[in-house]
């Protein structure tokens, strides 16, 4: 049986989009480097492509210094493909999270605690509990599947913006 305290089920802090996260951001939260899920929240479920403005943002964190690695559940192909769009950048596959090797693992490649990494991603049930489990600092974000469902649903409604 999987016992969750109460108080690993909840994130520090919360953003609609990764894109709207910003170095100062990270550094206001006390951390020097960002490990990035894919599924939802770097890329669609499944996709081979970054969302739109994923590799400036990137790049964006590099150049403020922020170190950047992806931390995924999946598989090494795509990350390896997914990591050379982003960067490139160092990424850890088949992660496993919710368990916490990975965020320990990924903050010693990066040369950082693992309390000064955040850990960025879309599902509570294993982003933010892997987080808050290693001690990272827990960034909870909307799954890209749900802002598109909203997205669309808003366009249906209101019709496009012409």
């Amino acid at each position: 049986m999987l016992f969750i305290r109460k108080e690993d089920a909840y994130p520090d802090f919360f953003f609609n989009s990764i894109l709207d996260i910003t170095p100062g951001d990270i550094k206001d939260m006390g951390a020097k480097a960002v490990a990035v899920d894919l599924d939802n929240t770097a890329a669609e479920f499944g996709t081979f492509h970054l969302i739109d403005g994923m590799k400036e943002w990137t790049q964006n964190m590099i150049d403020s210094g922020i170190k950047v690695i992806i931390v995924s559940n999946t598989w090494i192909s795509r990350a390896y493909i997914l990591s050379r769009q982003m960067g490139p950048v160092a990424f850890i596959p088949m992660s496993l999270k919710p368990l916490t090797f990975s965020l320990r693992l990924a903050s010693r490649i990066l040369g950082v605690n693992v309390s000064e990494t955040a850990m960025i991603g879309d599902k509570m049930s294993s982003d933010i509990l892997a987080a808050n489990r290693a001690g990272s600092i827990a960034v909870k974000v909307q799954p890209l599947s749900r802002l598109r469902r909203a997205g669309e649903a808003a366009q249906f409604i209101f019709g496009s913006a012409k």
